[in-house]
């Protein structure tokens, strides 16, 4: 998911700033050996986007590494992080060489991985994968991670795009909860009228917010089969839907459901709107719901908030599509210096955050989990329940499309979050990014 490009700075002046000062703004953690001196010890350098110190993942990360460094003592792990938007330049950065001080990091598969993948940056995990291993996986959750016939990683968590509701403020607005489009933009009407209230916190100054409001609403015009023929290169870009998708988001935009100045609101600052009380609706991924229990910010009642699928829009779309799914993992550079060893623990990492990514109420481990449901947070709970009644999964587009047309597929989307979005160019831009 690829951030807006900022004004007067250039993508490559980023870059660039970003590879030198590493050092001095990454956040970094380093697990001391337990034992081990010598030639015995091995360092692996692992890098992820979990930066924030109150985010579960990253504790739940920390967690998993201190128990591995228990279960081999020659082993230590240096850990990098840098938040989202940095983290993704830095590391097409340093792929754009070899990578040298990195030996496995976080990142997503599918569209987003191919380019690795195709210049031979990643090893493939093959021969590492034993039949126990393969034995504790979800049939169908290594497909992302599934090139030339060849699994280059294992897959971590799975997401569920979620509309959050605060039905205290629904209530005060006399607005239904939204099943229907039609529903939504009613209660777009209505919440407006709230004093300091934005209806739909969209958080458009980083792309992939701003596409997550219009890919839920292409879900809902085109369907997921023509859309995952679309991704996946079998299908054009182009059909009617798409084009309807795109002037509903401009219609929501006019009647205001984001707000005044949507684009000048970044992903933290719509969570925190809606954290606070000040929006009524976050359009946002499964992993949101912990949040809403663990951030100490937070101030609206957690059990004022409902978990709703994607409106349906009449008449088109099938109610079992979702987006979501399997993604997210740690990969393995090839120029490792200790492909066993990085390989050993990248199969370990993604099992243990795909347990703890469930076990926190963050995500559904790709895995066979056994944990109680009982510690789940009940946001997450009914999440859970809307999730069994998909059927058809459609990943976020910038992590199925290749880079180029990711990132025009981003940068377009927050045209629409604007006066005077032109939404027959919007659809020519992607004609001419993703069917050439």
């Amino acid at each position: 998911m690829k951030k807006r490009m900022l004004k007067g700075v250039s993508a490559v002046m980023l870059s660039a700033a970003l590879v030198v000062s590493m050092a001095g703004c990454a956040g970094k953690s380093s697990t001391a050996p337990a034992g081990g001196t010598g030639n015995d010890k091995v360092v692996l350098n692992v890098w992820h986007q979990w930066s924030n110190d109150t985010n579960e993942l990253k504790k739940k990360y920390d967690e998993a590494v201190a128990a591995y460094i228990k279960d081999n003592p020659n082993v230590e792990i240096n850990t990098q992080t840098l938040d989202t938007e940095a983290y993704k330049t830095k590391i097409s950065a340093e792929f754009a060489g070899d990578a040298k001080g990195i030996d496995l990091f976080y990142y997503w598969g599918a569209g987003t991985a191919r380019k690795m993948v195709n210049a031979d940056k990643l090893l493939p995990l093959d021969s590492y994968l034993t039949d126990e291993v393969k034995g504790k996986l979800l049939e169908g959750s290594t497909a992302a991670f599934e090139y030339n016939g060849s699994t280059y990683s294992l897959p971590m968590f799975s997401w569920y795009m979620t509309l959050y509701c605060n039905k205290a403020l629904f209530e005060q607005a006399g607005a239904e909860l939204p099943e229907t489009y039609d529903q939504l933009v009613t209660a777009v009407d209505k919440l407006s009228k709230l004093d300091g209230v934005t209806p739909l916190a969209s958080g458009a100054k980083d792309g992939w917010n701003a596409a997550f409001i219009y890919q839920a609403l292409a879900l809902r015009s085109v369907g997921s089969e023509n859309i995952n023929k679309m991704l996946s290169g079998k299908a054009p870009f182009e059909g009617d839907g798409y084009k309807d998708a795109a002037d509903k988001v401009a219609e929501l935009y006019k009647k205001g459901a984001f707000g005044a100045n949507p684009l000048e609101q970044s992903n933290d600052d719509a969570n925190a709107a809606f954290g606070s009380g000040k929006a009524a609706m976050r359009l946002m991924g499964s992993w949101y719901a912990n949040s809403i229990y663990s951030d100490k910010t937070v101030t609206i009642k957690p059990e004022d908030v409902v978990a709703m699928k994607i409106p349906m829009i009449s008449g088109k779309g099938n109610a079992g599509d979702y987006c979501g799914g399997f993604v997210e993992s740690f990969w393995v550079n090839k120029s490792t210096k200790n492909p066993d060893q990085a390989a050993k623990f990248a199969i370990y990492i993604n099992e243990k955050m795909g347990e703890a990514a469930y076990a926190s109420g963050t995500g559904f481990s790709g895995w066979k989990t056994e944990v109680d449901d009982k510690g789940l947070n009940p946001l997450f709970v009914q999440i859970k329940g809307l999730l069994s009644q998909g059927t058809t999964a459609v990943l976020a587009w910038d992590t199925s499309l290749d880079a180029e047309p990711a990132t025009i597929h981003n940068e377009q989307v927050q045209t629409l979050f604007a006066p005077n979005a032109d939404t027959g160019e919007f659809i020519k831009e992607h004609e001419a990014a993703i069917n050439k």
